[in-house]
């Protein structure tokens, strides 16, 4: 048998979604600012060896190659999930708002 849930307990359950969803997106972002650093401290070293202002070995050169590529790979996966759970909260958000006007508060003064 189904039973039909209470819209106050749905709305509550989409803020808790909304609100982890929010933090997921807020983690994806500081990974992105992570990635960016990486690369741009690769490129630093590199273009630094290049022009002469720095020795790399062998492994210096590898970890600021690797820095680089590292960064791009995370900073691409993490924009392209804090995208989705962007998509994720504004369904959620509409949800939630339809579920409120089906409601009809009412304001008081």
């Amino acid at each position: 048998m189904h039973t039909i849930e209470d819209p106050r307990g749905r709305i509550e359950r989409l803020e808790v979604e909304i609100a982890a969803l929010e933090e997921s997106a807020e983690r994806c972002g500081k990974i992105m600012l992570v990635a960016r650093v990486g690369v741009v401290a690769g490129l630093v070293v590199l273009a630094a060896a290049i022009l002469g202002f720095l020795r790399l070995g062998g492994l210096a050169f590898v970890l600021a190659v690797s820095a680089i590529l590292i960064g791009i790979v995370l900073y691409g996966s993490n924009r392209s999930t804090r995208d989705g759970l962007r998509g994720d909260i504004a369904r959620r958000r509409e949800a939630r708002d339809a579920l409120i006007d089906a409601i009809g508060p009412r304001t008081v003064h």
